[in-house]
Protein backbone atom coordinates (compact mmCIF):
# COMPACT_ATOMS: atom_id res chain seq x y z
CA UNK A 1 0.00 0.00 0.00
CA UNK A 2 2.79 2.42 0.91
CA UNK A 3 4.50 1.73 -2.42
CA UNK A 4 1.29 2.54 -4.32
CA UNK A 5 0.91 5.85 -2.45
CA UNK A 6 4.59 6.60 -2.97
CA UNK A 7 4.61 6.03 -6.74
CA UNK A 8 1.21 7.53 -7.53
CA UNK A 9 1.25 10.51 -5.20
CA UNK A 10 4.52 11.21 -3.36
CA UNK A 11 6.90 11.23 -6.34
CA UNK A 12 4.73 13.49 -8.56
CA UNK A 13 3.96 15.87 -5.67
CA UNK A 14 7.65 16.06 -4.72
CA UNK A 15 8.53 16.84 -8.35
CA UNK A 16 5.83 19.50 -8.40
CA UNK A 17 7.23 21.06 -5.20
CA UNK A 18 10.75 21.02 -6.71
CA UNK A 19 9.42 23.01 -9.68
CA UNK A 20 7.50 25.33 -7.33
CA UNK A 21 10.88 25.93 -5.67
CA UNK A 22 12.20 27.20 -8.99
CA UNK A 23 9.04 29.32 -9.29
CA UNK A 24 9.63 30.85 -5.86
CA UNK A 25 13.09 31.84 -7.06
CA UNK A 26 11.52 33.47 -10.12
CA UNK A 27 8.99 35.43 -8.04
CA UNK A 28 11.55 36.54 -5.43
CA UNK A 29 14.16 37.74 -7.94
CA UNK A 30 12.17 39.16 -10.83
CA UNK A 31 8.87 40.44 -12.16
CA UNK A 32 8.55 37.37 -14.40
CA UNK A 33 5.71 34.90 -14.03
CA UNK A 34 6.72 31.28 -13.42
CA UNK A 35 4.98 28.54 -15.42
CA UNK A 36 5.16 25.27 -13.51
CA UNK A 37 4.88 22.16 -15.68
CA UNK A 38 4.36 18.64 -14.44
CA UNK A 39 4.58 16.49 -17.53
CA UNK A 40 5.16 17.87 -21.00
CA UNK A 41 5.95 21.55 -21.42
CA UNK A 42 4.44 21.49 -24.91
CA UNK A 43 1.16 22.99 -26.06
CA UNK A 44 -0.68 19.78 -25.13
CA UNK A 45 -0.18 20.67 -21.44
CA UNK A 46 -2.44 23.69 -21.09
CA UNK A 47 -2.68 25.84 -17.99
CA UNK A 48 -4.92 24.25 -15.35
CA UNK A 49 -4.99 27.09 -12.84
CA UNK A 50 -3.16 30.13 -11.54
CA UNK A 51 -2.18 31.12 -7.99
CA UNK A 52 -0.89 34.67 -7.84
CA UNK A 53 1.93 34.90 -10.40
CA UNK A 54 2.28 31.10 -10.58
CA UNK A 55 0.75 29.41 -13.65
CA UNK A 56 0.28 25.64 -13.30
CA UNK A 57 0.26 23.24 -16.27
CA UNK A 58 -0.26 19.82 -14.68
CA UNK A 59 -0.42 16.31 -16.01
CA UNK A 60 0.33 13.20 -13.98
CA UNK A 61 4.02 12.52 -14.67
CA UNK A 62 7.45 11.78 -13.23
CA UNK A 63 9.10 14.83 -14.83
CA UNK A 64 8.52 18.56 -14.98
CA UNK A 65 10.06 21.97 -15.49
CA UNK A 66 9.65 25.62 -14.62
CA UNK A 67 9.69 28.27 -17.32
CA UNK A 68 9.39 32.00 -16.92
CA UNK A 69 8.45 34.87 -19.14
CA UNK A 70 10.68 37.89 -19.49
CA UNK A 71 14.42 38.26 -19.30
CA UNK A 72 16.57 37.73 -16.24
CA UNK A 73 20.18 38.52 -15.56
CA UNK A 74 22.71 35.83 -14.66
CA UNK A 75 22.31 36.20 -10.89
CA UNK A 76 18.53 35.92 -11.16
CA UNK A 77 18.80 32.81 -13.36
CA UNK A 78 21.38 31.30 -10.97
CA UNK A 79 19.09 31.82 -7.97
CA UNK A 80 16.07 30.46 -9.87
CA UNK A 81 17.97 27.34 -10.93
CA UNK A 82 19.32 26.76 -7.44
CA UNK A 83 15.97 27.24 -5.70
CA UNK A 84 14.58 23.91 -7.01
CA UNK A 85 17.28 21.81 -5.31
CA UNK A 86 17.02 24.07 -2.25
CA UNK A 87 13.33 23.14 -2.05
CA UNK A 88 14.37 19.46 -1.97
CA UNK A 89 16.82 20.26 0.83
CA UNK A 90 14.05 22.07 2.74
CA UNK A 91 11.57 19.20 2.24
CA UNK A 92 14.18 16.68 3.34
CA UNK A 93 14.85 18.71 6.48
CA UNK A 94 11.15 18.92 7.33
CA UNK A 95 10.63 15.18 6.87
CA UNK A 96 13.72 14.36 8.97
CA UNK A 97 12.31 16.55 11.76
CA UNK A 98 8.95 14.79 11.46
CA UNK A 99 10.74 11.42 11.61
CA UNK A 100 12.04 12.37 15.05
CA UNK A 101 8.41 12.62 16.24
CA UNK A 102 7.20 9.36 14.68
CA UNK A 103 8.65 6.24 16.29
CA UNK A 104 7.15 3.41 14.22
CA UNK A 105 4.52 2.32 11.74
CA UNK A 106 3.63 3.10 8.16
CA UNK A 107 3.89 6.87 8.69
CA UNK A 108 7.54 6.52 9.67
CA UNK A 109 8.18 4.35 6.61
CA UNK A 110 6.49 6.91 4.36
CA UNK A 111 8.35 9.85 5.92
CA UNK A 112 11.67 8.02 5.57
CA UNK A 113 10.86 7.42 1.90
CA UNK A 114 10.03 11.10 1.38
CA UNK A 115 13.29 12.15 3.06
CA UNK A 116 15.27 9.69 0.91
CA UNK A 117 13.47 10.80 -2.27
CA UNK A 118 14.32 14.44 -1.59
CA UNK A 119 17.96 13.58 -0.91
CA UNK A 120 18.15 11.64 -4.19
CA UNK A 121 16.44 14.47 -6.10
CA UNK A 122 18.80 17.02 -4.55
CA UNK A 123 21.91 15.06 -5.55
CA UNK A 124 20.70 14.06 -9.03
CA UNK A 125 19.58 17.59 -9.88
CA UNK A 126 22.97 19.03 -8.90
CA UNK A 127 24.93 16.53 -11.03
CA UNK A 128 25.63 18.15 -14.42
CA UNK A 129 24.16 15.93 -17.16
CA UNK A 130 22.02 16.04 -20.27
CA UNK A 131 19.73 13.31 -21.57
CA UNK A 132 19.85 12.42 -25.28
CA UNK A 133 17.30 13.93 -27.69
CA UNK A 134 15.56 10.55 -27.98
CA UNK A 135 14.62 10.79 -24.32
CA UNK A 136 13.81 14.50 -24.26
CA UNK A 137 17.03 16.59 -24.18
CA UNK A 138 16.58 17.27 -20.45
CA UNK A 139 19.37 19.32 -18.85
CA UNK A 140 19.84 18.96 -15.11
CA UNK A 141 19.84 22.00 -12.85
CA UNK A 142 23.52 21.24 -12.17
CA UNK A 143 24.41 21.41 -15.87
CA UNK A 144 22.49 24.65 -16.31
CA UNK A 145 24.20 26.14 -13.23
CA UNK A 146 27.62 25.02 -14.47
CA UNK A 147 27.02 26.54 -17.92
CA UNK A 148 25.85 29.77 -16.30
CA UNK A 149 28.99 29.92 -14.13
CA UNK A 150 31.24 29.23 -17.13
CA UNK A 151 29.43 31.93 -19.11
CA UNK A 152 30.05 34.41 -16.33
CA UNK A 153 33.71 33.42 -16.05
CA UNK A 154 34.26 33.80 -19.80
CA UNK A 155 32.73 37.30 -19.69
CA UNK A 156 34.98 38.31 -16.77
CA UNK A 157 38.05 36.97 -18.60
CA UNK A 158 37.33 39.28 -21.56
CA UNK A 159 37.17 42.38 -19.36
Amino acid sequence: MIQLVFFTLVIPVTLLLHEVGHGIGVVLTSKSNPHIYLGSSGEDNRENFQVGRFHFHLQWAYFGCCKWDGRMDKLQRFLCLLSGPLMNLFLMGITVLLLRLESEGWTRTLLAGVADLNLVMLVINLIPFKLPKKIGSFQSDGLQLLRLLKERASIEEKI
